[in-house]
Order: structure tokens, then sequence, then C-alpha cells
């Protein structure tokens, strides 16, 4: 019994597998890379959690600024989801955009970086922007709130620039 002897495949369906193969790896690469690229500059990026009246509930924050690291103002995108311990069926997750503002204050001789965030539904409008790179929501007086409801319970810590996901909610 003889074997048949493979027939060699002509040289374009060689030239149309390779490019087929290639396309296919750029696609791959540009999909990925899209999703951990920001989809413009940003100002910056953070996250925290803030309590719930409830023992062991809290909401998930991640907001972005978007503009250039330079802007005094742009739009920004907010992810909030809430965490129940008692009752699952409240939990809940919100995306919420809007726009926002950065105006500088001096109180006592001290410049303070404020960020105003505009848009629905938001729990905290008035963030100060603090040298460490975290905000911390802000008093009547554009100056930063280091108590139980500032500080302590609602602050976001900045998200480094090199870090996955970076400018994305």
């Amino acid at each position: 019994m003889t074997r048949p002897m493979p027939q060699p495949v002509p040289c374009a369906l060689k030239s149309l597998s390779r490019l087929g193969c290639l396309m296919l790896a750029m696609v791959s690469c540009t999909t990925l890379a899209g999703c951990t690229d920001p989809t413009g500059p940003v100002f910056g990026d953070w996250y925290g959690f803030n309590p719930l009246p409830t023992p062991q509930g809290n909401i998930s924050i991640e907001l972005v600024l978007d503009g250039a690291p330079t802007a005094t103002s742009g739009r920004y995108r907010l992810h909030r989801q809430s965490f129940w311990a008692e009752d699952m069926m409240f939990n809940r997750a919100d995306t919420l955009d809007g726009t926002w503002t950065l105006r500088e204050y001096t109180v006592d001789g001290k410049i303070w970086r404020n960020v105003f965030l505009k848009g629905p539904e938001l729990h905290i409008t008035h963030y100060v922007l603090l040298p460490n790179g975290y905000l911390t929501p802000a008093t009547d007086q554009n100056t930063p709130d280091m108590g139980e409801g500032g500080w302590k319970c609602c602050r976001l810590a900045p998200r480094a620039r090199n870090s996955f996901g970076y400018g994305r909610v």
C-alpha cells in the first residue's frame, strides 16, 4: 500500500494565510489596548469607599476627571456601587457623568485646590485636592474636612497613572 504524496500548497494561499494571521493579531492587540488606555487626556483618577447607614455597608466610588493634567475644568465620570450587608436586594450600581471645575482658594495664607462636581444624583459635590493627591470632602470655608464626615469616611485615593485601567470607569 502506497501513501499518497501531499500536494504542495500554492504560494497564493500561503500568503493569504499569513496575511489573515497578521490581521487577526493586529485586531487583537488594538482591542486589548482599548480596554486599558484612557479615551483621552485624564486629569486624575480616584477610588474609595463611603459608608452606608448600616453596619458593614459601603459604597464603592471610582471617579475620573477628564482633561489635561493642567486643566481647570472638564467632564467627569463616576461609578458607584452600593453593598448592603443585610439586604442584597438594595445593592445597585450607577454610572454618572457631568462637569467638574477646579478653583483655588486662599484661607489663612494657605492655598487650597477645590474640585466642584456638577451633575445628577451626587452625594458629594465639593472636594479639596490635597498635596498628597487625595480628594477629601470640603467644608463651607473651602478647606478640607478632616473629621468624621470628611477624611475619615469619604476620602478618595489617587490611582497611579501607570496602573491597569487608569482613566477607565
